[in-house]
């Protein structure tokens, strides 16, 4: 659903007076473009104006975002962000993500904020786009709000990317935060849940055993393995039991029942 527009920042007044007028361009029945009255609200725009809009603004947001002064413009990227949620819909959420390359908290509140209210199956790719790559392989505070976010999708689409973040390497919070999103798509399709469920128990069987080792060569691991249990351990068997509808909980308990049921054509019996 497309948002209302509200009035735009001043220094697009001009920008969006003139893609009213692109908009009725052609279309002799419609009159010209009115400016806005003072204080009141801009004339609505055209779908194609609309459009346009967005592409100026998503444009201007990169360039923003990849200048070399982009920490000294968080206040007119603000702006930006601000101005494609006035025109709203799936196309200004995409376009908002150009402004994640700054580790800027309140710039991406304000992303992240606008994917989640448009929360449209479109959104899943260009979020799954953000995880591959080595751009933000490192940037744990994108990850998991990316994470946040396909779960916020509610596309059974958005499984596969959040089963590539259940890795050893990745950082735990961002696992959690992935374990957590999983557990929102019980009734996806058996092929990308069963897909996500292999990676859940062997991570959490992996993490289990690294922690529970007392070989000498596992000590450095078995204390990492520790930490990281304690931070992801309840949201992978979560995600577990959301995803099967068995209620296990102890690791070899999951490891013997994906080995009995990872070719089984359902999991009905199981839900």
């Amino acid at each position: 659903m497309t948002a209302c527009p509200r009035p735009p920042a001043p220094w697009l007044v001009p920008l969006w007076l003139g893609l009213l007028a692109l908009g009725a361009r052609g279309a002799a029945a419609e009159p010209p473009p009115a400016e806005p009255p003072p204080g009141g609200e801009a004339p609505a725009l055209t779908e194609g104006a609309r459009r346009h809009a967005i592409k100026g603004l998503k444009s201007r947001l990169r360039k923003l975002a990849r200048s070399p002064h982009a920490a000294q413009k968080g206040p007119e990227i603000r702006e930006t962000l601000e101005s494609l949620g006035a025109l709203g819909g799936p196309e200004a959420a995409e376009a908002a993500l150009e402004a994640v390359v700054l580790p800027d908290a309140p710039v991406r509140d304000a992303v992240f904020a606008l994917v989640e209210r448009e929360r449209h199956a479109d959104l899943v790719a260009p979020l799954a786009g953000l995880l591959e790559g080595n751009e933000f392989r490192r940037d744990a505070d994108l990850r998991r709000r990316v994470a946040h976010a396909l779960a916020v999708m509610a596309d059974p689409a958005a499984v596969e990317p959040l089963a590539s973040l259940l890795r050893f390497d990745e950082d735990a919070e961002v696992v959690a935060e992935a374990g957590r999103a999983l557990a929102v798509y019980p009734r996806a399709p058996l092929k990308e849940r069963k897909e996500a469920v292999r990676r859940l128990v062997d991570l959490y069987e992996t993490t289990w055993n690294y922690k529970m080792s007392v070989r000498p060569e596992d000590k450095v691991l078995s204390r990492i393995a520790t930490e990281r249990w304690g931070v992801y351990s309840q949201a992978l068997r979560g995600a577990l039991q959301a995803l099967t509808g068995a209620t296990l909980t102890r690791p070899k308990e999951w490891r013997d029942w994906w080995n009995a049921n990872k070719k089984r054509p359902t999991w009905d019996k199981e839900r």
